[in-house]
């Protein structure tokens, strides 16, 4: 069999080990070398054009209800647990003790420890034990998983929980929730806890700003990106249509298999862009040095437009 091996950024290291377990296996491997971001960024334009009978996507876990096959190519998700001391989460306990009910979410690298985690914390500090809850995202199928694009694993439990736990390495995982209630960010690599809902406020605040500097502007790009999870040419397409009707001078649309934003800058005549890609693109605002929206925004977008010009 023809085989096609994807690692995203981070597990790229551990190719040749994966690829010469399949080799021994009598398979032909091949790897891809294109930066991958997420289980939305499979590698299928590769696979088809090298005849691959699949494509191994290593790191992630389905995403959504993405069919096992694409374009003809059988697609086999498979994760790469990493293993961490969890002794940084128990010595976070002092700092969630005012808190009775605990939602609890990390990412896929992590999942397999979440029954361990959830132990830490209703045992607790032995005379204060901890209710843990947890939930399935949307497009994040896994018991307790969050993506970058995918929070709702977390806002789901809103009103449900006291506070939120996010255990995990950095903090763009847990900057993207939305729902407002004490967020706790415990680091195992940095060996760190810290409250972060302010933080999320923050970026709140700025994307708020984002949204009326775009409902302004007299020339708008919106970006479709033809990655494999994050393609959407018709919802690009609408929003033209009715940023058009509105009396948006200038809409064009801008097709992509990865957002560039020195390319961007180059083309030098949008006042603003709307993403149909990944929504956290309104994270590099300042890289485009113009203002990103999601597409999630466009419905208030278009009321505020039609506020304020109509």
């Amino acid at each position: 069999m023809r085989i096609l091996l994807q690692f995203p950024q981070g597990l790229k290291s551990k190719a040749l080990e994966e690829a010469a377990k399949y080799e021994k296996e009598g398979h032909e491997v091949f790897l891809s070398a294109t930066a991958c971001w997420g289980a939305c960024d499979l590698a299928i334009d590769e696979a088809k054009k090298i005849k691959a009978d699949k494509l191994v996507h290593y790191g992630h876990a389905q995403f959504g209800d993405k069919a096992a096959k694409s374009g003809g190519v059988e697609i086999e998700y498979k994760l790469y647990p990493i293993t961490v001391d969890l002794e940084v989460l128990r010595s976070a306990l002092p700092l969630l003790a005012p808190y009775k009910k605990l939602g609890l979410v990390t990412t896929v690298s992590h999942l397999h420890q979440l029954d361990d985690m959830k132990k830490i914390l209703r045992e607790g500090d032995r005379s204060n034990p901890h209710e843990v809850l947890t939930t399935r995202g949307a497009m994040a199928i896994l018991e307790g998983q969050v993506l970058g694009c995918d929070s709702s694993a977390a806002d789901k439990l809103a009103g449900k929980v006291d506070a939120l736990v996010y255990f995990g390495g950095g903090e763009f995982h847990p900057l993207g929730i939305k729902s407002k209630m004490p967020i706790f960010a415990v680091n195992p690599y940095a060996r760190s806890a810290r409250r972060i809902d302010e933080d999320i406020e923050k970026k709140r605040k700025r994307e708020q700003g984002m949204l009326i500097a775009t409902s302004q502007a007299k020339s708008i790009g919106i970006l479709v990106s033809t990655k494999s999870g994050q393609f959407g040419l018709r919802a690009a397409e609408s929003a033209k249509k009715k940023l058009l009707a509105l009396g948006i001078p200038r809409v064009a649309i801008l097709v992509t298999g990865e957002v560039d934003f020195n390319s961007l800058k180059d083309f030098n005549s949008f006042d603003a862009y709307i993403t149909t890609a990944c929504p956290r693109l309104v994270d590099d605002a300042e890289r485009v040095e113009k203002p990103i929206v999601n597409l999630s925004m466009l419905p208030r977008l278009l009321q505020i437009i039609k506020e304020t010009r109509v």
